[in-house]
């Protein structure tokens, strides 16, 4: 099932969710569309089975569940921008921008998907981590956006629309550092900021 998935990402994205058939996927994948239907009703159905397969990747598993809880909300925020501003990722939103209007559902179906369990993620965080007193009575779920557009917001953008941005991980590490320093209130020294070399 992942090596299909996988064909699909890869059908997908290089062909658009538009141009791309059954047949175009059942080959890439090495089976019979005959085969491909048994398994999935729909080239839609098919794409969302897609993005549920993208979660393990953006699931932060492989985030270190240790340390204090600004330890850990930076360490979710280093693996969503490993997720989120890989080369496979950033072809997937381009494909669904550029199907936006033939193809509207795309649009909604991956910021349920996906979206929506990264910011549900950094909420649970949040919940542990003592936030700047002025930041108190603000929703969660507000901070979380403001975190995710603060982290990845410049860069997503520059990789999406320049295909020659080369990420500078220490920039987007020292921004990860600055929002959350932003938004939560230092654990006894543990949560300062380190000083630019």
């Amino acid at each position: 099932m992942l090596q299909l998935l996988a064909a699909a990402k890869d059908t997908f994205t290089s062909k658009g969710f538009a141009a791309t058939t059954m047949d175009d996927i059942a080959s890439a994948a090495g089976m019979s569309k005959k085969t491909l239907y048994k398994l999935f009703e729909s080239k839609t159905e098919l794409f969302r089975a897609m993005l549920l397969r993208s979660l393990p990747e953006a699931d932060y598993a492989d985030a270190p569940l240790d340390g204090s809880p600004v330890s850990r909300l930076r360490n979710m925020l280093r693996e969503a921008a490993d997720v989120a501003l890989s080369p496979g990722e950033i072809a997937l939103q381009r494909l669904i921008i550029g199907e936006r209007q033939a193809s509207p559902a795309l649009g909604r179906m991956f910021a349920e998907v996906i979206m929506e369990s990264g910011t549900d993620h950094v909420v649970e965080l949040l919940k542990a981590v003592r936030l700047e007193r002025r930041f108190e009575d603000v929703p969660l779920r507000l901070i979380a956006e403001m975190l995710f557009g603060m982290v990845f917001g410049h860069d997503h953008f520059r990789l999406l629309t320049d295909t020659g941005f080369k990420l500078n991980r220490r920039a987007l590490d020292r921004r990860i550092d600055l929002a959350i320093a932003t938004f939560c209130a230092a654990e006894d020294g543990a949560g300062d900021l380190p000083r630019p070399a």
